[in-house]
């Protein structure tokens, strides 16, 4: 009585190459959306950043009295500030008052950054009669 041996298990080398090229391209293409959601994190967190700075400027301005507020554009004397308004960062802060009438103004503040040869900016604009109005 003798055995045949007709048939192997396991794979052959081409379906083993088959597979790791499978699973590469898998894994790139997990690596690429993890980057890819980093990089968007990332600049969320700086648009939000700018747009609070944006807010507390206005809010700020909108609390004085109304005489104190002379038309004009004005740099933030702390530029460049970080993301508590405070001197050190990567955004550029200034605002424009203009005159709506004896006792109402318009404010804009703007807030502008570069970041890896990029520019972005959020612009915000409000009336106001001073006092928080």
């Amino acid at each position: 009585m003798s055995r045949s041996h007709t048939a192997q298990g396991g794979f052959t080398f081409i379906e083993l190459l088959i597979a790791m090229a499978i699973l590469a391209i898998g894994m790139m293409a997990a690596v690429s959306m993890q980057f890819s959601s980093t990089r968007n994190n990332t600049n969320g967190n700086i648009v939000t950043q700018a747009s609070m700075l944006a807010k507390s400027q206005l809010e700020t301005l909108k609390n004085q009295d109304i005489s104190s507020l002379v038309a004009g554009t004005y740099p933030d004397p702390n530029n460049p500030v970080d993301p508590d308004g405070q001197n050190g960062g990567i955004y550029q802060r200034s605002w424009t008052i203009a005159n709506l009438g004896t006792n109402a103004r318009e404010i804009t503040v703007r807030v502008q950054w570069d970041r890896l040869g990029r520019t972005g900016a959020v612009e915000i604009s409000s009336n106001t009669q001073g006092g928080g109005v």
